[in-house]
């Protein structure tokens, strides 16, 4: 919950009940009456006809005031005979008209009480004109000439009557605006991204633009029409005041919402937490250590980066977004941290590869080269750590329990691995906002499997589990980018393509709001996204690979060169689109339009992906939820074709003993030392009763074969 939000919302409020009091004041009678535009004071009209103010001790100049005075009040009795009334009031949907009391007022500075008699009807783009107002309550064959009515003021009134209705057009749109900002401060008070200061920080700008203008024409209305009633009217008893009510209302209104306007900026700003800096006055080392000080920690619970600068005695403490992300390869430094760091997160990397942690620790920045049909990019990694969990697992936890974001690219075989881990740290944090877990593996579900691992008794507590929630949210993703083989003097630098999909699960986070990290799609159905992307993108690759190593192909692009094999890979892809679009609803020339992109992009030849290298890890792709068994067991349970995908899964059977590829090595032994049924169930998981079972035993039995 975002507390501080509280007082934006609270400005919105009062701005969305004050522009509606502007537009309704007065719109009956007794409502708000005294919020009027201006008021219209006729209670004189006629009495200075005879002047009886002169005083004279004379006792003639009594009896000549005396006179006088009867016949002001005789003047006054015929207002009332033509239904002249005391004051007409002016609003934004209507007028009032009614009698002072206890009787007419000539002070126009005074502020006597009011009995309305009657408001005439509400209406929309309503202008009031006191001339024909008034006119129109006098008798047959009076008209206002008569009584000396100046003719300056019916000018002056229909001077501005353009502007009153454009007014009134500006205060319903301020109210409109003010409306949906007041629904959207609701909503930012419960989230915590900072798409909502954003969008809120519009609305109420909106509303200030509305309002404001609103309230310059008002006022410009009032001061103009008071001006010109109060310099014509007062030879024959007419004045004006202005709405003090109403002017205070409507600015009142245009500052708050400006104040929370500005407010929602401040939101927006603080929410990044990005390069804020602690300066502490001292001597240079006066803070050593202050990034494992428990009490910073507790308070702060954000990663800290110490900078002492040596030529003076300041020593600045930057904090800021943090992810710890497990494994250092060419995905997670090359596509996740490359991401993360563009995002403005300080990446922890975690790995059990010596070599990896030991460059990483030892380096301060590597770049990620992109590479497309329009050339290269390169974009330059840094703010960065690296810590090896088979030696310091301890400092890991402590990471994660202040960290923001967990992510992992590690291969789908070694998540149980990392699970003990990360389930020690969640259970020891204490941030009132959950950890967000992201696995980015190439498998369906990875995080879920993730999170299973990580709620297993062995590494969270049982009675713990209810409570997890509170801290940790875990999210399925889908991942896609093509890593080829790198330069063998690359080191930590990663080339890559440029083209990229992201896409996560956003429904985990529907309370707090997800990460906000611009690289990924946030949705709320995964699943096609999943299933489109491996069944295309990695099936593709694959094949290619797979053919392409049976025909002695060096590279993917080179292997979809060869019609053949071009033919293979297209006749797989088009099994798996029927699949994709029965059983997603996607359009088939929008999954037709896709493959055509996919396969334009492995078959890119700047990225010189070696085929050996797409194919390792042949156990993997042939399990039961992967890029062939996958699609094919689908296919062959509602009675569809399955032909080009068992071509493709019989290729992968005979990627064996590949150099530097373990599993390739383990399906090679796995082939020579098992029956054929048994391999169809412990490598592809398919049970004898399975429609596919039956169509891939003949597979195994010819490569078994073969080898032989």
């Amino acid at each position: 919950m975002r507390f501080t939000a509280l007082f934006p919302l609270f400005c919105t409020l009062v701005t969305f009940i004050l522009s509606l009091l502007c537009i309704f004041a007065g719109s009956k009678r007794d409502y708000i009456e005294h919020a009027d535009i201006f008021t219209l004071n006729t209670s004189m009209l006629g009495r200075t006809t005879l002047d009886t103010s002169k005083s004279s001790s004379s006792l003639l100049s009594s009896i000549e005031n005396s006179v006088k005075g009867e016949v002001n009040d005789l003047i006054a009795d015929v207002a009332k005979a033509l239904n002249i009334h005391d004051f007409y009031s002016a609003h934004l949907l209507d007028y009032c008209e009614g009698y002072f009391t206890p009787g007419p007022v000539a002070n126009k500075t005074v502020d006597p009480d009011k009995n309305v008699t009657r408001c005439s009807n509400r209406t929309a783009l309503f202008h009031f004109d006191p001339t024909a107002a008034i006119q129109k309550e006098l008798k047959p064959g009076i008209s206002l000439a008569d009584l000396r009515w100046p003719s300056a003021i019916k000018d002056a009134v229909q001077a501005v009557e353009i502007a009153s209705k454009a007014m009134f057009i500006l205060y319903c749109v301020g109210a409109a605006a003010t409306g949906l900002a007041l629904a959207g401060a609701v909503f930012g008070v419960f989230s915590d991204g900072r798409a909502a200061p954003l969008v809120n920080n519009g609305l109420a700008l909106l509303a200030v633009l509305a309002l404001g203008i609103a309230s310059a024409i008002a006022s410009v209305i009032i001061s103009k029409v008071v001006h010109e009633v109060n310099k014509h009217g007062n030879d024959v008893g007419i004045s004006a005041t202005k709405g003090k009510t109403f002017l205070g209302m409507t600015w009142a209104a245009t500052v708050l919402i400006l104040i929370a306007a500005m407010a929602w900026i401040y939101e927006f700003v603080a929410h990044r937490r990005r390069q804020t800096s602690y300066v502490f006055e001292g001597k240079k080392g006066s803070i050593k250590n202050i990034s494992q000080d428990e009490e910073f920690s507790r308070i702060f619970r954000s990663p800290v980066v110490i900078d002492t600068d040596p030529t003076s005695s300041t020593t600045t403490i930057t904090m800021g977004l943090k992810a710890v992300h497990f494994g250092g390869g060419n995905i997670g430094r090359g596509f996740v941290a490359e991401k993360l760091h563009l995002a403005g997160y300080e990446v922890v990397f975690v790995d059990v590869m010596d070599s990896i942690i030991d460059q990483l620790q030892k380096t301060k920045e590597y770049t990620v080269t992109e590479i497309g049909g329009e050339g290269e990019k390169v974009n330059k990694i840094t703010n960065y750590r690296a810590i090896n969990s088979k030696t310091h697992e301890a400092d890991v936890i402590e990471e994660i329990t202040t960290a923001d974001l967990v992510t992992c690219a590690v291969g789908p075989n070694v998540l149980k691995f990392i699970a003990p881990v990360i389930g020690k740290a969640i259970d020891k944090r204490t941030a009132p906002k959950p950890l967000a877990v992201i696995a980015c593996e190439n498998a369906i579900g990875a995080t879920d499997t993730l999170a299973g691992f990580i709620k297993d008794s062995k590494n969270t507590p049982q009675d713990r589990l209810d409570s997890i929630h509170e801290r940790a949210s875990f999210a399925n993703s889908a991942i896609d980018r093509i890593v080829p083989g790198q330069d063998p003097n690359a080191g930590l630098n990663v080339k890559i393509e440029s083209f990229y999909e992201w896409v996560v699960d956003k429904t985990p986070f529907a309370k707090e709001g997800h990460p906000e990290i611009s690289a990924i799609k946030w949705v709320d159905d995964l699943n096609p996204y999943i299933e489109r992307k491996l069944f295309t993108v990695n099936t593709g690759h694959a094949a290619a690979a797979y053919y392409g190593y049976a025909r002695g192909k060096r590279t993917i692009h080179d292997a979809l060169q060869d019609p053949q094999i071009n033919r293979n890979v297209y006749e797989c892809l088009s099994e798996t689109s029927h699949l994709i679009v029965k059983k997603h609803g996607i359009a088939v020339d929008e999954q037709k339009a896709y493959v055509e992109k996919i396969v334009k992009r492995i078959s890119n030849p700047y990225l010189e992906d070696v085929v050996e290298r797409v194919g390792r890890a042949p156990l993997r792709k042939l399990s039961r939820k992967e890029r062939f068994i996958g699609p094919a067991s689908q296919l062959a349970e509602s009675g569809d074709k399955v032909d080009a995908l068992l071509g493709a899964i019989e290729q992968a059977f005979a990627f064996l003993d590949v150099k530097d590829d373990e599993e390739s090595a383990e399906l090679s032994k796995i082939l020579k030392s098992t029956e054929a049924k048994d391999v169809v169930g412990k490598v592809c998981g398919l049970e004898e009763s399975h429609p596919l079972f039956s169509k891939i035993l003949p597979i195994v039995e010819k490569v078994q074969k073969s080898t032989k």
